[in-house]
């Protein structure tokens, strides 16, 4: 073995894929028999906004429209989305998610929460806010889906602070406010 820095180690790319593995590995212990997150992605993107057709879904996702076709089915088996014709263009068929497609979906978030809590349970909640940060400050680099995002998350961060310092200043000055006005 030798003493020299390992290179690996230095390297983001590689810890990310690393990361991604850890996911991978935690989210089968914890979520045995739920979907991968391509189906969830489908399913929240048609839930959010369908009925769309499958080119659609796919160029929303930035997904292959070959690998949709087995998850559209998969998702469609299950009872999470249904197709339909287009009455617009019967040539094409609108995905749109079911009624369980909607309650499974909102349990699925739910344990994707837990998943991150457990996750990143190292992290304090400002590390965590950082890393999130900047994820989706190389995303937006690179993908415009998450362009808007990165504004957005920091003016509610912006304004959650504010909130914050408004509710520490009425704490702090809160009883000799009332004291200077009864006397």
């Amino acid at each position: 073995m030798t003493d020299q820095p390992d290179p690996m180690l230095d390297s983001p790319t590689y810890l990310m894929f690393e990361t991604v593995r850890l996911v991978r590995r935690t989210a089968a212990r914890m979520l045995p028999g739920q979907p991968r997150l391509p189906h969830l992605l489908v399913l929240w993107c048609v839930a959010r906004s369908g009925p769309l057709s499958q080119r659609e879904v796919a160029e929303r996702l930035s997904m292959d429209p070959g690998d949709l076709v087995s998850i559209v089915d998969a998702l469609e088996e299950a009872g999470h989305v249904e197709r339909r014709r287009d009455p617009e263009d019967r040539r094409r068929y609108a995905l749109d998610a079911t009624e369980d497609g909607r309650l499974f979906l909102g349990e699925s978030l739910d344990a994707r929460v837990r998943l991150n809590e457990i996750l990143f349970e190292p992290l304090s909640p400002h590390e965590r806010r950082l890393f999130r940060e900047m994820l989706l400050r190389v995303l937006a680099h690179h993908d415009d889906r998450f362009a808007g995002t990165l504004q957005h998350t920091e003016e509610r961060r912006r304004t959650q602070e504010r909130q914050r310092a408004e509710e520490r200043r009425r704490t702090e000055t809160g009883p000799l406010t009332s004291d200077r006005a009864s006397s």
